[in-house]
């Protein structure tokens, strides 16, 4: 069915465009990601439950012990019932950290699912309930009291 297919193209884009706003630091970005009234859930340690608006200040805190990330997501799994969608992915996500004391680098590495709740608006697909859930760290992340602050 050529829709369902175009629908599955866009969500995953979607998730492209989260991906590279949070290695851009581009809050104003997730307006055309999020529903306003969103929901999300981080299940990582200092993780937290947000609605949409909170998502940006408090992603720019807890991102700012990091000089630089990247979050890749891929596998999508995504299914489309009318105007609504379900998706899970995966995210492999590398954050680079500075010692605050010999400024050494650290380099940190985990795997994560997301569980995404999407619905169709006028300007396409916006997340309204996202689930992040880690699954593996490689590597130990420093405190904020041990990383330099960018």
């Amino acid at each position: 069915m050529p829709g369902a297919a175009d629908d599955v193209v866009e969500i995953t884009q979607l998730l492209y465009r989260y991906a590279r706003a949070i290695d851009a630091r581009d809050w104003k970005a997730l307006e055309r990601i999020f529903t306003p009234d969103a929901r999300i859930h981080c299940a990582v340690e200092r993780g937290a439950e947000l609605r949409f608006p909170e998502l940006g200040p408090w992603l720019a805190k807890a991102l700012s012990i990091f000089k630089a990330t990247q979050h890749v997501i891929t596998n999508p799994l995504v299914e489309i019932s009318g105007d609504s969608a379900r998706c899970t992915s995966y995210l492999t996500g590398t954050h680079v950290q500075i010692r605050r004391v010999g400024g050494a680098q650290v380099l940190t590495t985990e795997g994560s699912t997301y569980s995404d709740e999407l619905v169709r608006t006028r300007e396409g697909w916006r997340i309204a309930s996202r689930k992040l859930e880690r699954t593996w760290v490689d590597g130990q992340y420093l405190g904020p009291d041990e990383a330099r602050a960018f």
